[in-house]
C-alpha cells in the first residue's frame, strides 16, 4: 500500500484494506503492457481536531499515601518475615481469623462462566495466608472451621496483576481444610543478625523496608499521572473515531494479553488458545469499548502532537528487542510476525516520548494523602532483603 498509494498510507488503518474490483475479472483483463487499475477501499485515521487545547490540561491527582502508610506497609512485611521463620500451630478451638493461615480448595471463575475457571485460580490443598491476601478473600473466610465451605462475587481490582481480569465480576468457592495460627519470634537485633546477615540492626532494616515502600508509592503515583493525562489529553479530541480502529486495537490488546499470561506462566498456551474466539474477542470490546476508545483517541492526539512538537523515536536496540522477542516466542510456541512487532515497538517509543513531552510540559498537582476512609495503601510485595 505504501509503494502504491503513498499519499494515502499515512492515514490508512493497517488491516482495513480491501480490493473490491471482481478478481477473476481482474486477472482475466490483465495486460503487462497496460496499466493496471483496480479499487481499493479501506479506513481512514481522522484527522485530528482539538476540541479544546491540550496545552492547556492540568492534571491533578491525589498522592496514594504518606511516610506513616509506608511505615505501616513495611511493618506488614516484617510480619511476614518473622511469619517465615514462626511456627505454625494448628488450631481446632476456633475458626479463622485475621492474620491465621490455612490450607484450602480454591475455585475462582467468571460470574459469566463459572464452568470455566481463571487460568491458575483452581487449586486445591492450597496455603493461604491472611497477610497475603490480595483479592480480599479473608473478610468472607472470618470465622470458617475445617470442612466449612463458602461461596461470594467479587470483582477483580484495577491492580490484579492480570490486567486482563480487572473490573471482572467473579465467583469465589473456598473449602477450608486445615486451619494455623503463628507463634512469631521478636524481631529485634538478634533476628535481624541471624536472618539478615546484610544489615546490623533491625532498625536498619526496618528503614529500607520503608524506604522501598516509599519507593513503590511513588512509581504507583508516576503510573496515576500518566493514567489522568491519558485520559484528559484524549479528552481533547473532537474527532469521530472509526469503529474499525476500536476493534483493530481491542484485537491487539486481546492478543497482547492472552500473550503476556503465556510468557509470565500465569497460562499454558494451550489454556489461552482457548480464549482466542471471535466471541471471546467481541466481549472484550464490548467490556472495553469506553476504554478503548479513549486509547484510540490518545493515540491519534500523540501522532499529531510529535507532529507539531517535532519529538523524534530513538531506535537504538530495535533489532536486539525483535530477536530477543522472536526467541521468546519461538521458546513459548507463540506465532511471531516481525515486521507487525517491529513497528508495534517504533509506535510505544514514539508514544513514550510524547508522554514523556507532556509529563514536562503538562501543569501537574499532586494533592497530599488524605486518608479516605477505606482507602488503603497497597502493600508491596515482599523486598528481597
Amino acid at each position: 500500500m505504501e509503494d502504491v498509494m503513498p499519499l494515502h498510507a499515512a492515514r490508512l488503518l493497517p488491516g482495513s484494506e480491501q480490493i473490491t474490483t471482481n478478481l477473476p475479472q481482474l486477472m482475466a483483463s490483465f495486460d503487462p503492457a497496460k496499466p493496471l487499475t483496480f479499487e481499493v477501499v479501506y479506513t481512514r485515521l481522522p484527522d485530528v481536531e482539538w476540541a479544546t487545547p491540550y496545552q492547556d490540561v492540568t492534571i491533578t491527582v491525589p498522592d496514594t499515601g504518606n511516610l506513616q502508610t509506608d511505615t505501616e506497609a513495611a511493618d506488614g512485611l516484617i510480619r511476614q518475615y518473622l511469619k517465615q521463620e514462626g511456627q505454625k500451630r494448628v488450631v481446632a478451638d476456633r475458626g479463622f481469623a485475621q492474620g491465621d493461615a490455612a490450607i484450602i480448595d480454591m475455585v475462582i471463575a467468571p460470574k459469566s462462566n463459572p464452568a470455566a475457571p481463571y487460568p491458575g485460580l483452581e487449586k486445591e490443598k492450597f496455603f493461604f495466608d491472611a497477610d497475603g491476601d490480595m483479592l480480599g478473600m479473608t473478610q468472607h473466610m472470618l470465622g470458617m472451621s475445617p470442612g466449612e465451605e463458602r461461596s461470594w462475587e467479587f470483582v477483580f481490582p484495577d491492580d490484579w496483576h492480570v490486567d486482563l481480569w480487572h473490573g471482572q465480576t467473579a465467583v469465589a468457592k473456598v473449602k477450608l481444610g486445615e486451619l494455623f495460627s503463628y507463634i512469631l519470634p521478636e524481631f529485634n537485633d538478634e533476628f535481624v543478625s541471624r536472618h539478615y546477615p546484610q544489615f546490623e540492626l533491625a532498625a536498619d532494616l526496618r528503614q529500607n523496608l520503608i524506604s522501598t515502600t516509599s519507593l513503590a508509592r511513588m512509581k504507583d503515583l508516576a503510573a496515576q499521572i500518566q493514567d489522568a493525562i491519558v485520559t484528559q489529553v484524549s479528552a481533547c479530541v473532537g474527532s469521530a473515531i472509526p469503529a474499525p480502529l476500536i476493534e483493530a486495537q481491542g484485537e491487539k490488546e486481546y492478543q497482547a494479553k492472552l500473550l503476556d499470561l503465556v510468557q509470565r506462566g500465569v497460562a499454558r498456551p494451550e489454556d489461552v488458545e482457548k480464549q482466542l474466539t471471535p466471541e471471546a474477542l467481541q466481549a472484550f470490546i464490548a467490556s472495553e469499548r469506553l476504554g478503548l476508545e479513549e486509547r484510540c483517541r490518545y493515540i491519534l492526539a500523540s501522532e499529531a502532537i510529535a507532529e507539531e512538537q517535532g519529538i523524534q523515536v530513538d531506535i537504538e536496540g530495535l533489532d536486539t528487542e525483535v530477536e530477543r522477542a522472536k526467541q521468546q516466542c519461538k521458546k513459548d510456541n507463540v506465532g511471531f510476525d516481525e515486521d507487525v512487532y517491529r513497528q508495534e515497538i517504533i509506535e510505544k517509543l514514539k508514544y513514550a516520548a510524547v508522554m514523556q513531552w507532556l509529563r514536562q510540559n503538562l501543569k501537574v498537582d499532586v494533592l497530599p494523602w488524605g486518608g479516605e476512609a477505606g482507602q488503603v495503601q497497597q502493600q508491596p510485595e515482599m523486598a528481597a532483603v
